[in-house]
């Protein structure tokens, strides 16, 4: 009988697993990305004076986000990488009325991430503040409160200099 009950539940547990469409992070379009001014470098510390650092800097004095870009609708496994210095990206998402979206980062180095949402103007808003205390896993998920369609951006940063390259898998969910 215990035999059966595992046949039964690994086929169910594979369907949930194929739900999510594989993307390419690299091949997604380009959008204008949310404002920065309100946001804090992660990778800021005591050490932060060496020239990789004000590199860093420089790379994101653009005033938004860059690069940014618009995901598809739906539940899906982004496959992108640290794209360069500035040690940042923005995911533009549709939410519908009622909808939310949980976005959680998976990578070699989950520890040299954090997933923030914002609305385009780099704030937070309703649906959003559940973010502000950390599960400690690079995650956050957004709850559109009102009654239209709403646009915000999940921003992966990282959390350590010299990170171009770093491949991450993100795992949107939608529900």
């Amino acid at each position: 009988m215990r035999r059966l009950c595992i046949l039964v539940i690994l086929p169910l547990m594979g369907a949930t697993a194929t739900d999510f469409q594989e993307i390419d992070g690299s091949k997604l379009p380009n959008v204008p990305g949310p404002f920065t001014s309100r946001m804090a470098d992660p990778a800021r510390d005591m050490n932060f004076n060496d020239i990789g650092a004000r590199i860093r800097t420089q790379a994101r004095h653009a005033g938004s986000i860059t690069p940014a870009v618009a995901l598809p609708q739906g539940s899906l496994k982004v496959k992108d990488k640290v794209a360069d210095v500035s040690g940042w990206k923005a995911y533009r998402v549709e939410v519908p009325v009622g909808g939310a979206v949980h976005m959680r980062l998976r990578g070699h180095h989950e520890g040299w991430f954090v997933v923030r949402t914002m609305n385009k103007w780099g704030s937070l808003e309703k649906g959003m503040l559940q973010n502000v205390i950390k599960t400690g896993n690079p995650e956050a998920r957004y709850a559109n409160p009102t009654k239209e369609a709403k646009t915000i951006y999940f921003v992966v940063d990282t959390t350590e200099l010299n990170t171009v390259g770093e491949e991450y898998t993100l795992e949107v969910t939608v529900s």
